[in-house]
């Protein structure tokens, strides 16, 4: 069509190239883009490898958890008997103590003589002849482990009434020798009342024993002395095997 001014009009506007380039689709709808199939197996993996993640997070939740759960059992059990500590102090104060002990019997101690009366009740303390002082050395030397596995067992028995740990067995018997070789220095008491002199020598190594198993195995008063108690039964225990075993062999 034309106007009277000689320019042509066209009539029909361009055609639609979309819908040129795709017959039958609606003007004005955006294509349908196709599936990929590489994005598509890259999603698949990624979720394969999150699901193996979380299943190795679930894994090692396991053994976290069940030692939580081992530590809070721990925190409820009783303290040992015996701590962790080097047993070489415990064994130095022994050896000194005894060597003292022993010094004292070769050396003749007055403290050591046996005490006796006189006819008119004055007191007599003879002077320690070679052989006394010899045998009072071995008994001493005899003595010192014999209490020392009654402390033992003192100690090993509570621990078996309380149901606690024994804990560092080899620091136990340490700290027991220490202790009953200090208990023997109750022998050197300068006293020379012979009732008081034999009382303080029967009674004061297992005085001496009760009162320290308090600051060093940090015992209760109570525990102390069932410690002390035990100890005296184990010794006792040990002396009915000796005789046992004399007469045995018909000594």
């Amino acid at each position: 069509m034309t106007d009277q001014g000689g320019y042509e009009i066209e009539d029909d506007p361009k055609p639609n190239r979309a819908s040129e380039s795709a017959p039958g689709r609606s003007p004005g709808r955006a294509p349908d883009h196709a599936p990929n199939p590489a994005s598509a197996k890259s999603r698949a993996d990624s979720r394969d490898q999150s699901g193996r993640e979380g299943h190795h997070e679930g894994h090692h939740e396991g053994p976290e958890e069940h030692g939580d759960q081992a530590d809070q059992e721990d925190d409820f059990l009783p303290p040992p008997i015996s701590s962790d500590a080097d047993p070489k102090i415990w064994f130095v104060i022994a050896g000194v103590c005894t060597a003292m002990l022993a010094i004292s019997w070769l050396a003749g101690a007055r403290q050591l003589s046996p005490i006796e009366y006189s006819s008119d009740g004055a007191t007599l303390i003879s002077e320690l002849h070679f052989g006394q002082r010899i045998a009072g050395l071995a008994r001493t030397l005899v003595f010192l482990p014999l209490s020392t596995l009654a402390i033992a067992f003192g100690m090993l028995a509570l621990a078996f009434v309380r149901q606690r740990p024994i804990g560092d067995v080899v620091a136990l018997f340490a700290r027991c020798a220490a202790i009953a070789s200090i208990g023997m220095l109750v022998w050197l008491a300068p006293i020379e009342i012979r009732f008081i002199k034999q009382a303080i020598n029967l009674l004061g190594p297992p005085l001496v024993t009760g009162a320290l198993t308090i600051p060093i195995f940090k015992l209760s008063l109570r525990d102390a002395t069932l410690t002390t108690g035990y100890a005296i039964m184990g010794i006792v225990l040990l002396t009915l095997f000796a005789l046992v075993i004399v007469w045995a062999v018909g000594a």
